[in-house]
């Protein structure tokens, strides 16, 4: 094809980051029409190569990187929590709790279900997670649900549990509890499966509440330079308003959706969609729970947690049931995406992508979290050429949360980045949030680095990784893991414009969590620049 130069753009004299070492003096790039990188090089190349620019942007030495990738956050519920839900993440005690769910529900006079989401018992001074009791102290004529800040656990008032027909004698979902106290009377406490015995009574979203929660939440990733992500569980009524708002051209940021197989509450399995594929969204995976939460002391380890009578956590699936699940999937093209934390949920999820690798080796699958990984996973990983989305974040975050449940010893090797990256593995870097308050990238990539949590603690000292590796891991690696490295990931020919212009250089900095981005760029077109 012969492009007219005329619609080209030249962005040129800018410390540019293209993570290829062939264009390590690069400082432009020429941007076609359709929003590629043309070409990438010196100013005075390009300027010989194509003369004149409709065009043109001088950086005047700010430093550009590739616009980044978060690998696993629930979009829609980062634009939830910003839209119609109370935000509860950092609340410290139950009392707090209780007053803002009160001022909360009294300016949402008209909901019908009052929702919030982010109490972590670990921070609250009473070190404890409410009951119905402490909900219904405050809210009784409405049902009220209240997620965990892992979302493995949700608390609900005695509303909403009638409203569900659950009491005493309800069948607990396989992979879920339903906590009584000791006379067998319910507290209000769901993990894991059993959500969905409240959940699925919840009205569900209409398009343009979808809308508005996707789109205040892709205005919000453009602030941190996020320019695509994998939201990573999705339900038939999501995947549709995903793909209606792609058609209408309204997507900011390059979306990988992947649809659930295994709803909670239910054993009903969710019908597969078509694979749908364009340049801001891709349906071509599917999602599977294999175990619980680590925060919550619900992922699967093959040994107790502290302080417990030998509580090991929850495996959520079965392997036949999972295996025939996810066969039907690949059997129709779709690759495979598991949350697997603990050992026996690694294990069994590999155990499970053994079998399909032999009825398609092409597909590439990924494991969502990865907590541990024993010698036999990590040779499974190589063979089959598979990503671990990993979230070093929740070091940072929710380190009380593992220093309290965790054996020392698994405490020293929690989430093993640098495992990965030693053995060949491809590492993606997300944040997993609203799991986390915090999605800055840049914050995530400096405990990558340093592996602190906010009170300085170091966890798994002998897993830190380089910042170089974590911006990869955020950039390529993120990319290889949608199977999009040909078309973005780094700053080279072909590949789409996405870009950041940063306040500082990052790789001469001590600390990266100080990194703000100036400016986002998709498509070679400004999205985002700060006031």
């Amino acid at each position: 094809m012969i492009l007219d130069f005329m619609t080209f753009k030249l962005i040129y004299n800018a410390n540019i980051i293209t993570m290829n070492p062939a264009f390590a003096k690069a400082d432009s790039m020429v941007i076609n029409h359709l929003g590629k990188i043309e070409a990438i090089g010196t100013e005075t190349e390009l300027r010989n190569q194509f003369g004149s620019f409709s065009n043109e942007f001088d950086f005047n030495g700010q430093t550009v990187v590739p616009g980044l990738n978060d690998a696993h956050i629930h979009v829609w519920k980062i634009g939830h929590l910003r839209t119609y839900m109370l935000d509860v993440r950092g609340v410290k005690s139950i009392v707090e709790f209780k007053r803002l769910l009160k001022e909360f529900a009294d300016k949402n006079p008209n909901s019908e279900w009052i929702m919030a989401r982010g109490i972590n018992e670990m921070v609250l001074e009473e070190k404890r997670l409410p009951t119905k009791e402490d909900l219904d102290e405050i809210i009784s004529d409405r049902p009220v649900f209240v997620i965990r800040t892992c979302a493995h656990i949700g608390i609900a008032n005695s509303k909403a549990i009638a409203i569900s027909e659950v009491d005493e004698a309800t069948e607990v979902p396989f992979g879920g509890e339903i906590r009584k106290n000791q006379d067998g009377s319910l507290q209000g406490i769901f993990t894991e499966r059993a959500l969905g015995l409240i959940m699925n009574n919840i009205p569900p979203f209409t398009f343009e509440e979808y809308k508005n929660m996707i789109l205040e939440a892709h205005q919000y990733l453009l602030t941190l330079g996020i320019t695509s992500a994998t939201d990573p569980a999705a339900n038939e009524e999501l995947l549709a308003a995903y793909i209606k708002l792609d058609q209408e051209g309204l997507l900011k940021v390059r979306m990988n959706v992947f649809p659930l197989r295994i709803p909670d509450g239910s054993d009903e399995i969710q019908v597969l969609p078509k694979l749908y594929e364009s340049e801001f969204l891709q349906i071509k995976t599917v999602k599977f729970f294999s175990d619980g939460g680590l925060s919550s002391a619900t992922a699967a380890l093959n040994v107790p947690y502290k302080n417990t009578d030998g509580y090991k956590g929850v495996l959520r699936l079965d392997y036949d049931k999972f295996y025939q699940t996810a066969k039907e999937a690949v059997e129709k093209g779709f690759s495979v995406a598991t949350h697997a934390i603990g050992h026996k949920a690694v294990d069994l999820t590999l155990k499970v992508y053994r079998d399909l690798f032999k009825i398609d080796n092409t597909l590439k699958h990924r494991i969502e979290h990865v907590g541990f990984l024993s010698n036999a996973n990590i040779k499974d990983f190589k063979l089959m050429n598979m990503t671990a989305a990993m979230q070093p974040i929740f070091i940072y975050e929710l380190a009380n949360n593992f220093k309290s449940t965790l054996p020392d010893d698994l405490l020293d090797v929690v989430y093993p980045c640098k495992t990965v990256l030693d053995n060949g593995i491809n590492l993606a870097l997300s944040t997993d949030g609203p799991v986390v308050k915090e999605i800055n990238p840049w914050v995530n990539m400096e405990t990558a680095v340093t592996r602190k949590a906010m009170d300085g603690f170091v966890i798994g000292e002998s897993q830190k990784i380089t910042f170089e590796q974590a911006l990869r891991a955020y950039t390529v690696g993120s990319a290889i893991a949608d199977n999009l490295e040909n078309i973005k990931g780094n700053l080279s020919t072909g590949k789409y414009a996405d870009f950041i212009v940063l306040n500082k250089n990052p790789f001469k900095l001590d600390d990266v969590s100080t990194v703000e981005v100036n400016e986002t760029w998709v498509d070679g077109e400004l999205k985002y620049r700060k006031e």
